[in-house]
């Protein structure tokens, strides 16, 4: 699967969601990947992949057997699946786990996605947002930045 290719999938899987700011879903997917990208130039094919899709089992009907009937690499669903939490985890939870054992490739994705949804938790001004970012997205990046300082002390 190219990248091209993982774009077209992820935009008719998310076709007609909407993301924070009621932009079409994939405008959150691009922002993610160029996030990635600017951030970890040295990201890998399947961690950009995955950055395309990360929302895939989290956010629609798919599976991890969809994902690799749809020629998915196995390394990019592995990754697509640390950063998809489980409905009824709690979510700091969810993120000490990824952070303890999510590797690497995972913990890059799920920041790019946390700068996305705080930069854009910030514009669209919700009720709860302010409280979102302090309590949820915050300390989650903190974590996870503290886990990839880690790794590479390794």
């Amino acid at each position: 699967m190219t990248e091209d290719d993982a774009r077209r999938f992820a935009a008719t899987l998310h076709a007609g969601q909407v993301d924070k700011i009621g932009h079409p879903y994939i405008a959150h997917l691009e922002r993610v990947v160029h996030n990635l990208k600017t951030r970890w130039p040295d990201a890998t094919e399947s961690e950009i992949l995955a950055a395309w899709l990360h929302d895939a089992i989290e956010h629609t009907h798919t599976t991890r057997d969809d994902l690799l009937a749809a020629a998915v690499p196995p390394a990019a669903v592995n990754i697509i699946e640390a950063v998809s939490r489980p409905s009824n985890a709690d979510y700091m939870d969810w993120i000490a786990d990824m952070a303890a054992n999510g590797g690497i490739s995972a913990i890059r994705v799920k920041l790019a996605d946390n700068q996305d949804n705080i930069e854009t938790v910030q514009v669209a001004a919700p009720p709860d947002g302010p409280k979102k970012v302090a309590t949820q997205y915050e300390p989650a990046c903190r974590l996870l930045e503290e886990s990839l300082a880690a790794a590479a002390r390794k």
